[in-house]
């Protein structure tokens, strides 16, 4: 469920974690990586910029091409 909610509110763009707690309304980083984020990943659902170096200083993330698909039969 908390996949689907990343999916639907991220935009098409790569996006911070910070913008994506943002646009999901939640505060708490650790809850966000662990309940958003890490499952997302496993899901192929997004993908990082930096996929050999997760901390990045600039590491962002953005949907991949399954989710974008998913997401547009949504809202269709």
């Amino acid at each position: 469920m908390q996949v689907q909610d990343l999916i639907l509110n991220m935009s098409n763009e790569s996006m911070s974690m910070k913008s994506m707690m943002q646009v999901c309304g939640l505060k708490s980083r650790m809850t966000f990586r662990e309940n958003y984020v890490a499952p997302a990943l496993l899901d192929n659902a997004i993908e990082r910029k930096y996929p050999n170096e997760p901390n990045h200083p600039r590491q962002m993330y953005q949907l991949t091409k399954q989710a974008l698909e998913w997401k547009k039969s949504q809202e269709d």
